[in-house]
């Protein structure tokens, strides 16, 4: 199994995935760097470029990596998760745009949830897997609600981008201006049948608090009310909306000619924005960790 930095070395450096969130970071202070490069990364950590240094800290963060008491793989399994139940949430999305097309098509899209319901569990699994994660790295219980909000605080660089290209391509486009709003609502119409169509929850599901798909979904639920408390003051304060998104969007991807929920789709379907900044803000608290202990 690769390390957590040899998966930050594999990284695109320029693609569909990068160019969105550079469009979205133009939308929060402080911007994004995408770090592709381990030693970048731990030279920007450490504050310098020796290599003997750059070596030594690497070989730690490897170790700290590998040990399965640690949590570092078990945080990216989490991405990657998530990462492939957007892929699928996209691909179901797009057979119901194009359902009126093929008899056949039209069969499999009448099969699936509603197009808001879908978003709703593909999000509300998003924001377990984010405190999932946290909790992962820091060592914490995975029901440790009040400290996954208290994090959310302090996000900067790749976690504060992930959590604003949540926000606009998870909620806002897809959903709408008032999304946080109705998201409440929209999970308490989901029940056990629609959270097992996601193939995030089959990934996800051994490592959710709890037994029984009923409480996993009281779990998804907590999360959610914990992060929209955070999420709508970020949303506020930034006067994040359908159309910022899509303008900052246009000014990396160019112009964009359907509709908003379209390029929520097209975004689902064809882009890996959580787990790539995933990958990176683990790597992150990793190296940092190895730094802090050689």
């Amino acid at each position: 199994m690769s390390t957590v930095l040899e998966r930050l070395d594999r990284l695109p450096r320029r693609n569909l995935t990068v160019l969105a969130l550079k469009g979205i970071s133009t939308l929060v202070p402080g911007g994004w760097q995408n770090i592709t490069s381990a030693s970048e990364l731990i030279a920007g950590v450490m504050g310098s470029d020796d290599p003997a240094l750059i070596t030594q800290v690497r070989a730690r963060a490897d170790g700290l990596s590998r040990a399965r008491h640690e949590g570092y793989g078990r945080a990216l399994s989490l991405y990657d998760a998530v990462n492939r139940s957007q892929k699928a949430a996209g691909g179901l999305r797009l057979l119901a745009n194009v359902g009126g097309a093929l008899p056949l098509v039209k069969r499999v899209a009448n099969l699936t949830p509603t197009s808001d319901t879908l978003q709703a569990v593909d999000l509300s699994l998003k924001v377990a897997a984010e405190m999932l994660a946290f909790t992962q790295v820091n060592g914490l219980p995975g029901d440790s609600f009040a400290e996954f909000g208290a994090s959310l605080n302090e996000y900067a660089g790749e976690a504060r981008v992930r959590m604003a290209a949540l926000i606009c391509f998870d909620a806002l486009l897809p959903l709408g201006d008032q999304a946080l709003q109705r998201l409440d609502g929209l999970l308490g119409g989901v029940g056990q049948q629609e959270l097992r169509l996601s193939p995030a929850y089959a990934g996800m599901a051994a490592m959710i608090p709890g037994r029984g798909d009923e409480a996993h979904l009281g779990f998804l639920r907590r999360g959610v009310d914990q992060w929209l408390g955070w999420a709508g003051g970020f949303v506020g304060n930034l006067g994040l909306s359908g159309q910022k998104a899509v303008q900052a969007l246009e000014s990396t991807l160019g112009p964009w000619q359907g509709g908003f929920e379209q390029l929520a789709t097209f975004l689902d379907a064809f882009t890996d924005t959580y787990q790539h900044t995933g990958v990176q803000a683990v790597a992150r608290r990793l190296v940092e960790r190895a730094a802090a202990e050689i």
